[in-house]
């Protein structure tokens, strides 16, 4: 147990590492003048604003690494904190209610990383000042975001999760510069849903079980300002290239799929610098037809290892010596 006495006014950074503390003492609410609390490596089960009630400079609380698996809303309707930044990564819960974050109007940055996190329940998360949200490594196997008032966000992330679909509602987040769902369960994303996102600059679905990335309707999809796709690790056979109107596209990453000729993406995509297509059964007149690119180290695909053959059943030799594998 800590015990605060008696008002504190001059205490402003305060850090508790590998304690035993169970709970955060109702006494902490003498902590007057503190900004900044952590209370890490430790033996937490429960976290609750309350005892930050008279706490009107605290910015930044810590709490990642304990054994929280309960965050309990505070029942003080008037309670407000300014904290800006919220650790909670590598705890124990479960599930997490819109009601616990209800106090803090002035959070920016809030991290629930390495969980067991299965749900969102209670009211809808409103953070009208949060930039940036990451739930990496819990167990969602679906998420609903179409009732959270979040008009900031500009960055999600939800890898290594168990979605088997991109989170509804997402179109409530146009905002968006950057959308991470690598490593889930995902067998089919349509790309129309983010259509007209103009500060989207990174999607990332890698590491998923994509068969199809569609464009729904007629007509192309326009995302003005992308720079990167990564699709690598799924199981594609072919892209609607064609209706992406992607004009700032430099890196396009499709290694570990299925693809076995791809089109002239340099020519579809004037900014395209770099595609990543390493271990895909690409075809021989694939390879030879964009030798120029791949000599150029704008396309990557299959070399040999030194000493060892191509896995494919054919090979192509460059003049530089170099052996591209592919398939006849």
């Amino acid at each position: 147990m800590i015990t605060v006495a008696a008002p504190n006014y001059q205490l402003t950074s305060l850090q508790i590492d590998y304690a035993s503390l169970a709970r955060i003492s109702d006494t902490f609410r003498n902590l007057r003048g503190i900004q900044f609390l952590i209370l890490e490596n430790g033996a937490l089960e429960t976290l609750s604003l309350d005892p930050f009630v008279n706490s009107p400079q605290l910015l930044s609380l810590g709490c990642s690494v304990n054994r929280i698996s309960q965050l309990i809303p505070s029942r003080n309707a008037s309670l407000i904190l300014p904290i800006t930044d919220l650790m909670l990564a590598y705890n124990l819960l479960e599930s997490i209610s819109g009601d616990f974050f209800r106090p803090l109007h002035m959070l920016q940055y809030v991290t629930l990383d390495s969980n067991r996190i299965q749900c969102i329940e209670g009211s809808p998360i409103s953070l009208p000042r949060v930039r940036y949200i990451s739930l990496v490594r819990n167990q969602l196997s679906q998420l609903d975001v179409s009732e959270w008032h979040v008009p900031r966000l500009i960055e999600i992330y939800l890898e290594s999760n168990n979605l088997t679909r991109v989170p509804a509602g997402i179109e409530r987040l146009p905002n968006l510069t950057t959308l991470v769902l690598q490593n889930n369960l995902l067998k089919v994303v349509d790309l129309r849903r983010f259509d007209g996102w103009t500060k989207l600059i990174k999607i990332d679905l890698s590491g998923n079980r994509l068969r199809n990335v569609i464009v729904s309707g007629t007509g192309r999809i326009s995302l003005p300002n992308v720079v990167m796709v990564h699709l690598t690790n799924n199981q594609l056979t072919h892209l609607e290239y064609a209706r992406w109107d992607f004009p700032q596209l430099t890196t396009l990453t499709i290694a570990l799929n299925e693809f076995q000729r791809l089109p002239d993406l340099f020519q579809i995509f004037p900014k395209l610098k770099r595609v990543l297509a390493l271990h895909n059964p690409l075809h021989c007149s694939t390879v030879r037809q964009w030798e120029q690119y791949i000599v150029d180290f704008k396309l990557s695909v299959d070399t040999t290892a030194f000493g060892m053959p191509c896995i494919t059943n054919a090979m192509l030799k460059l003049p530089s010596g170099r052996e591209l594998c592919c398939v006849e």
